[in-house]
Parts: C-alpha cells; sequence; structure tokens
C-alpha cells in the first residue's frame, strides 16, 4: 500500500493535466459553487452536440461530479487533489480485493499476496492517478464484491443488501457500474441455492432511489436529456454485429494497444508488465485442481463478466477502463503463484521470476512517466506562452484543463471547433493533443473541417511542443500580456 500510494502521488503531481479532467472538473466546481451541474467553460457544440450543457449534465452520469463537487469544499480545488480523490479510492479497490479472497479462500497470505500484486498493476497505478470517475467506479463495484462475498456464509441477506448499496452507487457514478453489477448479479445467482427473496427485494431500494432521483433530475429538462444521451450514445453504442466484434478484437485493439501497439523503439518494453499476469492465468487454466477452487471459479467468472462487459460497453478501445478487467486477470495469476510457491521447486523459481519481471516493467514504466514531468515541462510553458500573448479581457478557446490555470470561466472557453456554431472567434486558441475532431454527426464533421481552414487564414502559430500548439489571431496587436 505504500509503494501504491508513493507512485500514485507521485505520478498526481507530474503528469499534465487533460481534457477529461478540466471537462469533469468543470461540472463539480459548478456543483460546489452554484448547486447544478452544468459545465461553466464547455460550449453546447464545443465538443460533441450537447445543447443546455451550461445548465444540465445529462452526457455523464452524475454520481461523481456531486462527490467530487464535496471533495472539493474539504480540499483545494487543484487537479492535483482531484487525482488524490482517485488515489483515495485506489486504497479502497485494493482493501475490497483483500476481503474479496480472504471470504473465498480464507488464506490471508493469498489475500495479500493477491492485493499487492494488483496494487503494482499498471493500470491500476495510472487509473488511480488520474482524474476521472474510473477508479472510483470500479472501487465500489469491488466494495459491492467485498460486501456479498464477505458475509455470503453468515450473514446472506445482509450481505446483498450491502451489495445492492454499493453497486447501485457504481452504477450511478459511471455506465462501466452495469458490468460490475452483472457480476454482482452473476455471483448471487452462482449462489441461487441460498437466495432469500426478501433480501432481493430489499436490495432493490438504493437502485430505485437512484432511479427515482435521476428521473427527477430529467424531468427538469426532459428534451435536453434526450439531445446530450443521443449525443453521447451516438459514438459508443454498436450494434449486435459491431458487438460481437468488438469482443473478439478486444484483445488486440485495447489490450495490445494500450501495452504493446501503440508505442515504438523502447516503449514496447511496456508489454513486459502482462508477462506474469497473461502467464499466470494460463497456468490457472491448465491446472484442473486448481481451477476448480471456489475462489478461481469466482475468478473465471469474473473475468468472463467483466472482458465481455468492457467491450460490449465501450467501443473506442480507451484503456481507461482496463482497471475493470486486468486487476481480474492478476488476480488468476496471484493464486497459481500462491499454489506454485507452497508446491516449491522449479515451479516457485518460474513464477517468482515472472513477478519480478514484471514488476519491474511497471515501476519503470511508472517511474518513467514522473520523470518527464508533463505538468511542468509541457503544460506549465503552454499556460506561460498564453499569458502572454491573450490580451486582457480576450477570449481564449482550448481545453478545459486550461481552466485550472485560467479558472473555469471567463477568458476560457472549450470550443474545439474555433467557434463555428457560436460566431465567436477567440484571440487565442490552443490545440491539445486530445483536441481532434468528433465525427459522430456529418454537421461536426463539416464543423471540424471548416475550423481548419479558419484556423490556417486566420491565425498563426506563437508556442508548440509535444503536448499543446498556441495559436493567436493575425488582427490582433501585441499587447501586455493578461494578468490572468
Amino acid at each position: 500500500m505504500l509503494i501504491f500510494l508513493l507512485l500514485t502521488v507521485a505520478e498526481s503531481l507530474t503528469q499534465s493535466p487533460w481534457m477529461d479532467e478540466g471537462m469533469f472538473a468543470d461540472v463539480a466546481f459548478s456543483f460546489r459553487n452554484f448547486g447544478h451541474l452544468g459545465s461553466s467553460v464547455l460550449a453546447p457544440y464545443g465538443y460533441q452536440e450537447l445543447p443546455g450543457v451550461h445548465q444540465y449534465t445529462y452526457w455523464q452520469f452524475p454520481l461523481y461530479f456531486v462527490a467530487l463537487g464535496t471533495w472539493f469544499r474539504l480540499v483545494p480545488a487543484t487537479v492535483v487533489w482531484m487525482r488524490l480523490f482517485s488515489v483515495a479510492w485506489g486504497c479502497v479497490f485494493i482493501v475490497s480485493w483483500i476481503a474479496v479472497v480472504r471470504s473465498l479462500s480464507r488464506k490471508d497470505s493469498l489475500a495479500l499476496l493477491t492485493a499487492s500484486l494488483i496494487a503494482l498493476d499498471y493500470a491500476v497505478l495510472v487509473t488511480a492517478s488520474n482524474g476521472r470517475m474510473d477508479m472510483m467506479c470500479a472501487a465500489l463495484g469491488m466494495a459491492s464484491l467485498a460486501s456479498y462475498f464477505w458475509h455470503r456464509d453468515s450473514n446472506w441477506s445482509l450481505g446483498v443488501v450491502l451489495a445492492a448499496f454499493f453497486g447501485a452507487a457504481s452504477l450511478f457514478t459511471h455506465p462501466m457500474g452495469a458490468v460490475m453489477n452483472v457480476a454482482i448479479v452473476a455471483m448471487v445467482l452462482a449462489d441461487w441455492k441460498r437466495i432469500r427473496w426478501g433480501a432481493v427485494v430489499a436490495a432493490s431500494v438504493p437502485y430505485l432511489i437512484g432511479i427515482g432521483l435521476c428521473l427527477h433530475y430529467i424531468y427538469r429538462a426532459p428534451e435536453l436529456f434526450h439531445a446530450q444521451s443521443r449525443a453521447a450514445s451516438q459514438y459508443r453504442v454498436s450494434g449486435f454485429g459491431p458487438i460481437f466484434y468488438n469482443i473478439l478484437n478486444d484483445v488486440t485493439a485495447r489490450y495490445l494497444r494500450y501495452y504493446f501497439t501503440a508505442y515504438s523503439g523502447i516503449g514496447k518494453s511496456k508489454i513486459i508488465a502482462l508477462l506474469f499476469p497473461v502467464c499466470g492465468l494460463v497456468g490457472l487454466l491448465v491446472n484442473r485442481s486448481l481451477r476448480s477452487n471456489l475462489l478461481s471459479r469466482r475468478l473465471l467468472l469474473l473475468l468472463l463478466v467483466t472482458y465481455v462487459g468492457v467491450a460490449v460497453v465501450d467501443n473506442q478501445k480507451f484503456g481507461n477502463y482496463l482497471v475493470f478487467s486486468l486487476p481480474v486477470v492478476t488476480a488468476c495469476a496471484a493464486v497459481w503463484l500462491h499454489a506454485k510457491w507452497q508446491q516449491g521447486g522449479g515451479g516457485r523459481l518460474l513464477a517468482c521470476g515472472l513477478v519480478v519481471v514484471s514488476v519491474a516493467a511497471t515501476l519503470a514504466g511508472i517511474a518513467y512517466k514522473v520523470s518527464r514531468n508533463e505538468y511542468r515541462n509541457l503544460y506549465d510553458p503552454a499556460v506561460a506562452a498564453v499569458r502572454t500573448v491573450l490580451p486582457p479581457g480576450g477570449t481564449l478557446m482550448g481545453g478545459s484543463e486550461l481552466g485550472f490555470a485560467f479558472g473555469f470561466g471567463p477568458p476560457l472557453v472549450d470550443d474545439r471547433y474555433l467557434g463555428f456554431f457560436s460566431g465567436t472567434l477567440p484571440e487565442v486558441f490552443v490545440i491539445n493533443d486530445h483536441y481532434g475532431p468528433m465525427r459522430s454527426s456529418a454537421r461536426l464533421t463539416s464543423a471540424w473541417e471548416a475550423s481548419r481552414v479558419t484556423l490556417q487564414h486566420q491565425y498563426h502559430p506563437v508556442f508548440k511542443n509535444s503536448m499543446y500548439s498556441v495559436y493567436v489571431r493575425n488582427d490582433v496587436p501585441p499587447s501586455a500580456p493578461s494578468t490572468r
């Protein structure tokens, strides 16, 4: 846990703020300051087609914003503290894994080993130091499973009700919470002889309360809900044919891409971090007696649900969601390692060697990211360049993450289409490495192409690094820099 905290805090301090962190912090600040879930800087047609986004956020689930906005009442409202919120949920995630494995195996050593290896999983470390809702969603889902298994033998009804409480919270944090809830249902159905219908009815209460609150929020502006939810789903939801294809190609398009194919040169060595989890999973599968015990059966069922669920819910192949599936692979490998250690001999040496190599690759990868210090070396210079050229009272268009430097309000507007829909041309325009076209509709595609023409003819570059490019409108005269 100490190593986990050291690495995640170090990464929280050094990685550059990015688009999602800015957009989500924007909504959390609105909740803290004004009591509503609106975006102050995101233009209604600056990302997706999200009308009414200044007043309502229907394109994301609400619980994370409420929780983060409350967190910002207690701590400084900075990107580092936003990430430390995820670090705290990472601790919940790890402790929940201890409870799950301990409950199913009755072995303290195996529970601690599993949780330790998961705490040093690359995907877990990166997710826990990222200002997004993924870690909170995954931690609540694991807390749900931990609650069920912890009380499974002593008080099944209490376990189901507690699992429902955490499961509902996970569901209303992010759509991936649906995957964790399917996992919960699968585990309960696997114990179908224990089912007590009174407990099942009681377990429905948290979901009904959450649905009721969401319906009340939707009722405030149903037409905006339909418009925003349609925009958010257009590029995420696939038909049955594409869903089946996504399940089949997720290993290569998501997992291998995240660890290997998206990199070049020495960066491809990141794949070594998967050596132990994958080999350990194979070792578990080929050992009939090992895979037949209760813990292994439940882990394999959980792996099936999470792998398929992640592939179905997200067809964009984002690496953010690996935290829902890869730790299960690591847990399976930990069961194999524990068995090999007890057997001794060459198997013990092989298993320990795989662990050492994989963990070393993970630590090296995180250390490299920390050493780059993109916050200081990329983000801060871009902010300084903007301050130099932004005239007093001028408008700055760029990613929402610039709000951590310029405030979530004027002069900042998050509009990647360069005012195509609003008709406002900013004095300064900043492109980040996530500021690409959202081609979910013909209108957005046309807006992107037109905005690039405007950028080419009416702006000139004044700053560029590997993450940011800063442009100034041609008719803006040199002036004293803004003090914002």
